[in-house]
């Protein structure tokens, strides 16, 4: 694996620093062992409730932004993500303040309002030293704290482990099956077709997870959130996973005029955001409506494990 250079130091649009070299509380994190760390309550526990996603043909997209797959919804979307924050909440409340509750705490439930989710490849986070080939992140903004008027955020993650000789994860399909293969692009997800997107967490009884306050794991690297990384993994074929590299690799196209051009060259503005795998051996050719693309090295964009600096990491289990 070879890294491309990364810029993790820069400002806003407002002029404020990026804090990715200089936070204390930087994702992702090598998770430890779940016998290592202090339990959440079973009562302050975070529940996630995820209907489908049904498409009308104009209402899920299903984006490639160069460095990953991203699904959003343009449409009301009635998930339920409940999490257990201090009673009588102040502006001195935080999202995150559910880590540190003690077991006999008042409380209250807020609601986080999922706003998309898109995968990492390899995953950010590890469990116990262990890398996975796939990470999903949900990502959700919460409002009903009187510090979070402009929106604070948690983000579920959820891995997937490789199976070499399995079948495909039929739960994957809707969004591997219509992803563009082309940077930029953006594919609607067709008519009455639908994503099962509670049915890609594990089921309630394995939703064992690690949670702590971390960050964004892109510039600007923003502090401050709440993340859940559930612990079970789950399934992803090796073709869905050929499938997916394709789709976020760097490729030499020609458009069908014969015109040529070199993604990794022509979106250089991406390039923050990967590392490559170079894989001239596995070179394949992917033919779309306006061009014929021939992948020169796998894209991945995922960010290194970061320092805990002390920070509480617990385990909230699910039975």
């Amino acid at each position: 694996m070879v890294p491309l250079l990364i810029r993790w130091e820069g400002v806003d649009g407002a002029g404020k620093p990026w804090v990715c070299k200089s936070g204390k509380r930087q994702s992702p994190l090598n998770l430890p062992s779940s016998k290592a760390i202090s339990h959440i309550p079973r009562a302050h526990q975070t529940r996630w409730s995820y209907p489908n996603l049904v498409s009308n043909g104009s209402n899920i997209e299903i984006i490639n932004n160069g460095h990953t797959i991203q699904v959003e919804w343009l449409s009301p979307y009635g998930a339920e993500v409940n999490i257990t924050v201090p009673a009588n909440a102040t502006n001195e409340t935080r999202i995150t303040d559910v880590i540190t509750l003690g077991a006999t705490a008042k409380t209250a439930v807020v609601k986080a309002v999922p706003l998309q989710f898109h995968f990492h490849a390899t995953s950010e986070h590890m469990v116990d030293g262990k890398i996975y080939p796939l990470e999903l992140h949900i990502v959700h903004r919460v409002t009903d704290l009187p510090a979070c008027a402009s929106g604070c955020f948690t983000v579920t993650g959820v891995l997937f482990e490789l199976t070499t000789a399995g079948p495909d994860n039929p739960l994957l399909e809707p969004i591997l099956e219509h992803a563009p293969v082309r940077e930029g692009d953006i594919h609607f997800l067709p008519a009455g077709e639908e994503i099962q997107l509670g049915e890609l967490l594990p089921a309630p009884a394995e939703r064992d997870y690690i949670t702590y306050e971390g960050s964004l794991t892109t510039p600007p690297c923003s502090e401050g959130l709440l993340w859940h990384v559930l612990t079970t993994p789950q399934k992803i074929s090796l073709n869905q996973w050929r499938k997916y590299r394709s789709a976020v690799s760097f490729k030499d196209c020609a458009a069908t005029n014969g015109t040529s051009s070199t993604d990794s060259a022509e979106h250089g503005h991406h390039r923050h955001h990967h590392r490559r795998i170079l894989a001239a051996e596995e070179a394949t050719t992917t033919a779309g409506e306006e061009y014929t693309c021939k992948i020169v090295a796998y894209g991945a964009n995922f960010r290194n494990v970061q320092k805990v600096y002390e920070r509480p990491v617990k385990l909230a289990r699910a039975q």
